[in-house]
């Protein structure tokens, strides 16, 4: 990709939830001569959002704007403009495929905070090769979804080679604690996966290897999944608590395990044996079960229409969420547990590893996106650049993504499980 480009990064959908956040953290976060516009479809709303970004000092500029509709022309067009293109336009299966399309043809670097994981599938199966072809280096799910738990197996697979010198046959991540909710624009995206695929497609695209690049040829079996935990919910982790089914977790198990393929053939193989679940804790064994059947009762009414028209009109509308105040009392924290992949030593070492965030998850999205912009852009010693394009995730940005969200105030820890009983390596909050 030539770097002889009008724009370093053009933000499309600048004017919706996510896109504002993620365009005031670029105005104030990233270099002083980054070359960048906003985009969208109302020029009126375009230029409110640039009078709000009120430059603090004369030496850093206002984004351009650009008025892009969503075809084939101006997409083109915006695309060959810049040398990278951050995408928070969703439901993605509804407006992202043209963008994405466009970015792989034209060799632009591209970003997005989508978790719709059967969209990517077919973004991968129609793209990749293209974007491979023309040194396009597309990372989509770079926020909430799914940075935490990518990130995450990243930092605890390194940490368990570093202290045992061996690959990693487990990583068990989980939701730890939030405060927050969800936007308008989140919902919309979920309820949208429902009306454009099918249960069998939806089915086939959330088992754990559907979007990697290669299937696992295990030397050991899989730890299986107790009946218990099957018809009752119930999973003690020793190290994290009771755990409960995520929502997230089948896109999450989906990237880390694309992640994993990706990685495989390199030295930052995760291992052989390598397997990834997540969870979301929960308060006790009666919790886990209430839980689990309440999902199992509720999933069904997602699936008649009338609940899915309902429910936007009970909550933000696409676009909207919630206010600064409410989201600066906000937070999340993930943990994780990884098992060293060796028959030598009973217990099996273990690796626990942390994210903490103090801030609403839609502030780290636009962190996550501006900071693997900021990698993308001036940085050249990822695993991403080294496969020099196609479609990629978090986890091949690597060790200067984890240090690029520490400096933005991403509280990220990986330590070898204590010998103490009890004891938290992290400290409780």
């Amino acid at each position: 990709m030539s770097t002889q480009r009008e724009y370093d990064l053009v933000l499309l959908g600048a004017t919706g939830y996510t896109g504002k956040l993620t365009a005031q953290y670029i105005f104030k976060s990233l270099p002083v001569d980054l070359k960048w516009a906003i985009a969208g479809r109302n020029e009126q709303k375009l230029q409110q959002l640039v009078q709000s970004l009120e430059p603090k000092s004369t030496s850093r500029q206002p984004p351009d704007t650009m008025v892009v509709n969503l075809n084939e022309n101006d997409l083109d067009s915006m695309s060959k403009r810049t040398r990278l293109v951050i995408s928070t336009v969703g439901p993605f299966q509804l407006y992202g495929s043209d963008t994405f399309a466009a970015c792989a043809r034209n060799g632009t670097h591209y970003l997005d905070c989508n978790g719709e994981a059967p969209w990517l599938k077919d973004m991968i199966h129609q793209h990749d090769k293209v974007a491979k072809e023309n040194g396009s280096i597309m990372i989509p799910c770079c926020g909430f979804d799914c940075v935490p738990s990518d990130l995450s197996t990243w930092v605890a697979t390194q940490e368990v080679h570093r202290l045992f010198g061996t690959q990693t046959r487990r990583v068990d991540v989980c939701i730890h604690s939030v405060q927050g909710g969800i936007s308008g624009g989140t919902l919309a995206s979920a309820l949208q996966t429902f009306e454009t695929h099918s249960l069998r497609h939806l089915y086939e695209t959330y088992a754990p290897y559907s979007l990697s690049p290669k299937r696992p040829t295990p030397t050991v079996p899989p730890k299986r999944t107790s009946l218990w935990t099957k018809i009752l919910g119930l999973l003690w982790i020793k190290q994290l608590g009771w755990m409960a089914y995520q929502p997230q977790g089948p896109v999450d198990r989906s990237i880390v395990h694309r992640s994993w393929g990706l990685l495989e053939p390199t030295a930052a193989s995760y291992g052989h044996n390598f397997d990834f679940h997540a969870w979301l804790k929960i308060w006790g064994p009666v919790a886990a079960v209430l839980w689990h059947f309440g999902g199992l009762l509720l999933a069904p009414l997602i699936l008649l229409p009338p609940v899915r028209k309902l429910l936007p009109k009970l909550w933000y509308q696409p676009g909207e969420g919630a206010g600064q105040s409410k989201i600066e009392k906000n937070w999340f924290e993930y943990r994780g547990v990884a098992e060293a992949d060796t028959s030598k030593t009973q217990p099996r070492p273990k690796v626990l590893v942390r994210m903490r965030y103090e801030g609403d998850a839609y502030v780290f999205t636009a962190i996550a996106l501006a900071e693997a912009a900021r990698i993308l852009l001036w940085q050249q010693d990822t695993w991403a650049h080294k496969f020099g394009g196609g479609v990629l995730t978090p986890a091949t940005l690597g060790d200067n993504y984890v240090s690029q969200l520490r400096a933005s105030g991403v509280a990220i820890d990986a330590r070898e499980e204590p010998a103490g009983k009890g004891v938290d390596p992290f400290g409780s909050k």
